[in-house]
């Protein structure tokens, strides 16, 4: 029953992400980041963002965009290890029975087993991947709260940084000149493969010597 109840939510999240994407609510955005109610906007901004999939690089430009680079670092940060909370909790009640949730929770599981929490955390961070998808393993592999979070903080931090230094920078705020640059997409696949890379190497070798017995 609990199996059917996630499927059933995640459905449900899946509509609403495809209705409210962030470029339908650009007017919406545009207004808001000129008023003085704009602090308490955006902590609303960032409790929902993981339920309409938008992407957090997307509130960090906002940030920028509004606070500047100085202030606006700290303040994403925050927010991004904030907003990654729903589906971490999710994924740490995820069933782990059945075909679909148990593959997730035994996945989630041997990967930060293989590679370290923390370590393993900072990678999936690092590569653009959906940070919904990354939380939610996190939870299901059994990461602690505080493991999670700094993960979440250090994994997170190039991309905030990039991307608050990028909306301090807009003449006006558009969901398209928020997008990432590929040299630093780029950038953070390297260094998941070089985080990643010594953990794959120790499995072949043990698979090998193993095969060789």
């Amino acid at each position: 029953m609990k199996r059917y109840a996630f499927g059933g939510a995640l459905a449900v999240l899946l509509v609403v992400a495809v209705v409210f994407r962030p470029d339908r609510a650009l007017g919406v955005l545009r207004a808001a980041v000129t008023s003085p109610w704009f602090p308490v906007f955006l902590v609303g901004l960032y409790a929902v963002r993981p339920f309409l999939g938008w992407p957090i690089s997307l509130l960090s430009a906002l940030v920028g965009y509004r606070y500047g680079v100085v202030v606006g670092v700290p303040l994403a940060l925050v927010g991004a290890v904030a907003t990654s909370l729903p589906p971490f909790y999710a994924g740490a009640r995820a069933p782990a029975d059945g075909r679909l949730f148990g593959r997730f929770v035994d996945g989630s599981e041997r990967y930060f087993e293989a590679t370290g929490g923390l370590r393993g955390l900072v990678a999936a961070r690092f590569a653009p991947t959906p940070p919904e998808a990354v939380s939610a393993a996190a939870g299901a592999g059994g990461l602690t709260l505080r493991s999670f979070a700094l993960g979440t903080l250090v994994g997170e931090l190039p991309w905030v940084v990039a991307m608050v230094a990028l909306g301090s920078g807009l003449d006006a705020f558009t969901v398209d000149a928020a997008e990432l640059d590929w040299r630093l997409v780029a950038g953070g696949v390297l260094a998941c493969a070089l985080l990643v890379s010594p953990v794959a190497y120790r499995a072949w070798r043990e698979r090998r010597a193993s095969s060789e017995q």
